[in-house]
């Protein structure tokens, strides 16, 4: 007995797939009729075909490119081919985070209350770290400071040095223009002493000579950053008093420390030449 076939328009009822999408997927080489009458052109499809399609339909749903759904469909069923529809998944579940960042950012902008940004000032003194110097993209920054800061933890931890203030990173001005790719993350130690002449990768000792600052804490997410960076800058430059150097980030509460993003705390330091009388 011959399989039941079914005509564009049957299909299309089992399937939720209009005519003119199963059109698409054809000339894609996606979803191909199982047989096309010579003719009249006219296209069949199996029963067969009715789970393929619905899977497709659902990829779709959730964005997945077209050569990715042909790769779920090469796939064996089972564990393989939901390997690479979990990859997609979660592609899509960092896009929806980072979209409902970007409008929480958004709404914080649009209700701000203008209200005055607290500035205070630290002389600066010279200042014994842990440093580790690398080459980072803006986009890959979250995901490199998650792995940077342990080491330099289990570095202190080797050394027998204590850790005496929050981690951080310098910034330099190339870096935030995306002409440079610098960027180094400092531990502060109570002394490098004990450190000195010991290696554990490119972890380093260093000193680093006093600089004055002026500080600005950036109270929640990291997606607002900027306007704290706005506000400080500002202030500073209408001062008279920016100087040349890197900015320097302190995570008070880091995304160690915490699983909220309004919960985070970053102190944001900016070079000046002297602390204003």
């Amino acid at each position: 007995m011959s399989e039941t076939l079914f005509l564009v328009g049957e299909f299309s009822r089992l399937t939720h797939l209009t005519a003119k999408t199963l059109r698409h997927y054809h000339d894609v080489d996606l979803l191909v009729p199982a047989v096309i009458d010579a003719a009249t052109g006219y296209r069949y499809y199996t029963p067969g075909q009715v789970p393929q399609a619905q899977l497709i339909r659902r990829l779709r749903d959730v964005r997945m490119p077209v050569p990715q759904i042909r790769e779920v469909l090469a796939a064996p069923e089972g564990s393989e081919r939901n390997a690479v529809i979990g990859l997609h998944l979660e592609r899509l579940q960092q896009e929806l985070i980072e979209t409902a960042t970007a409008v929480g950012s958004l709404r914080s902008m649009l209700a701000d209350d203008g209200a005055g940004l607290s500035v205070s000032y630290r002389p600066g003194e010279s200042e014994s770290v842990l440093s580790f110097t690398d080459e980072v993209s803006q986009e890959e920054i979250a995901r490199w400071c998650q792995g940077v800061f342990p080491r330099l933890f289990v570095a202190a931890r080797q050394w027998e040095t204590w850790p005496s203030g929050a981690g951080g990173a310098l910034y330099s001005g190339a870096w935030f223009s995306g002409q440079g790719r610098s960027v180094t993350a400092l531990l502060p130690v109570d002394s490098a002493d004990r450190a000195q002449g010991a290696g554990l990768g490119d972890v380093r000792t260093q000193v680093l000579d006093a600089q004055p600052y002026a500080i600005a804490v950036h109270h929640g997410p990291y997606a607002d950053i900027d306007r704290t960076y706005g506000a400080l800058g500002e202030h500073v430059h209408d001062l008279g008093i920016a100087a040349e150097g890197p900015i320097r980030e302190n995570y008070l509460i880091s995304p160690a420390d915490t699983q909220d993003p309004s919960a985070l705390r970053t102190e944001v330091c900016w070079p000046i030449t002297h602390v204003p009388g």
